[in-house]
C-alpha cells in the first residue's frame, strides 16, 4: 500500500551513513551477473536453490516447498486473503484474517506463511485459513509506523531476517527471534509511496508509486540503488507488488498490471476482486513461468 509520513522520521531513522546509489536511471549493465550489458535486465540468479518451474503442479512444490509458496497473495478491503496465481489469473479467496484489520503489506516465506502488516504491527497468518496472530518479538516503532516488507532468502531453513522499508526510504533489517532492527541504509529515492517484493536473487525491488511509477532494485546491503525503471502503469492510489514467472505485478487499487522487465513492457491484465493494498509471494515461485498446457 502506498506509504505516507512527515519527512521528519527520516532523520529520526537513518543516522548512519549509506552507501553511495544511483537512481532515476533506465536498467543498465552492471557488474550484477544478473543485469546484461545490452540494457535489458533478468531475474538473477538463486542464491541457493530454487527451481524454475514454480513447483506449482501440486508434487509437494520446489526444493521442498509447499505448493501454497508457489502462488502470489494479496489482501485489502474486508480483511480478506486472496490466493492469486498468475498464468490463469485465478483468485481464490482464502478467508478473512481473524486478528487485524486495514492490512497494508505483505509478504511470504518459503513455509507458505504471510506476514502482514497493520496497524504498525506485524502478524503472521495461514495461507490455508487466514488464520493469524501477531509476532511476539515485534514492537511498536515509530520509525516503522508503517512499513513494506519482504524475505530474501532461498534456502528452506526457516528465514528469520525480515527486510522492511518505512516510508521515509529507510531500509531496516528484522531479526525475528531477537525482535532487534538494525539499519540497513536510506534508499536514494524521491518518493517513497509505494511497496517492496524479492524475486529470489539476493536484492530488495521497490515500486515508487507516483502517476508514473517506477521500479527500483535496491541492494540489501546497503539501500542504494542498483538500477531502475519506469513502469507504464497507471499510479497513485493503493498499491502494491509482486513478482511471478519472470514478471513484477503492480496491484494500483484493483487493476493489475504486469511489467516483463525483459521485454521492458507493461500490460493491463484486467482487476483484482477487491482493492489491493498488500501483496507478496515467496522466492519459491518460478523464476520463469511454465509453458501453457
Amino acid at each position: 500500500m502506498t506509504l505516507r509520513i512527515s519527512a521528519a522520521l527520516l532523520s529520526l531513522f537513518v543516522s548512519s551513513a549509506c552507501g553511495s546509489s544511483k537512481s532515476d536511471r533506465t536498467f543498465e549493465g552492471s557488474a550484477d551477473a544478473s543485469t546484461p550489458g545490452d540494457g535489458t535486465v533478468t531475474p538473477g540468479p538463486r542464491l541457493g536453490g530454487g527451481s524454475t518451474d514454480g513447483g506449482v503442479t501440486g508434487d509437494g512444490g520446489n526444493d521442498g516447498c509447499p505448493p501454497s509458496a508457489t502462488l502470489v497473495y494479496v489482501t485489502g478491503e474486508g480483511d480478506q486473503l486472496y490466493s492469486f496465481y498468475p498464468p490463469t489469473q485465478t483468485f481464490t479467496l482464502i478467508g478473512k484474517f481473524d486478528c487485524l484489520t486495514s492490512p497494508t503489506h505483505m509478504t511470504v516465506d518459503r513455509q507458505g506463511n504471510a506476514w502482514v502488516v497493520a496497524g504498525g504491527m506485524l502478524y503472521k497468518a495461514s495461507t490455508t485459513d487466514a488464520t493469524c496472530a501477531a509476532v511476539p518479538t515485534w514492537k511498536s516503532n515509530f520509525a516503522f509506523s508503517d512499513f513494506a516488507l519482504t524475505f530474501i532468502g532461498v534456502s528452506n531453513t526457516v528465514d528469520n531476517t525480515l527486510y522492511l522499508m518505512n516510508n521515509a526510504a529507510g531500509v531496516g533489517a528484522f531479526d525475528i527471534p531477537s525482535g532487534k532492527v538494525t539499519t540497513v541504509g536510506s534508499a536514494d529515492i524521491a518518493s517513497t509511496l509505494g511497496d517492496m517484493t524479492s524475486n529470489g536473487d539476493g536484492t530488495l525491488y521497490f515500486l515508487r508509486d507516483v502517476a508514473s511509477p517506477t521500479l527500483y532494485r535496491l541492494s540489501a546491503k546497503d539501500a542504494s540503488t542498483i538500477t531502475s525503471a519506469p513502469i507504464a502503469a497507471k499510479g497513485g492510489g493503493s498499491q502494491a507488488l509482486a513478482f511471478w514467472g519472470g514478471s513484477f505485478y503492480a496491484f494500483e487499487n484493483s487493476a493489475i498490471f504486469e511489467y516483463d522487465p525483459a521485454k521492458k513492457t507493461t500490460t493491463a491484465k484486467g482487476n483484482a476482486p477487491l482493492q489491493v493494498t498488500g501483496a507478496g509471494q515467496s522466492t519459491c515461485v518460478p523464476l520463469v513461468a511454465p509453458p501453457p498446457k
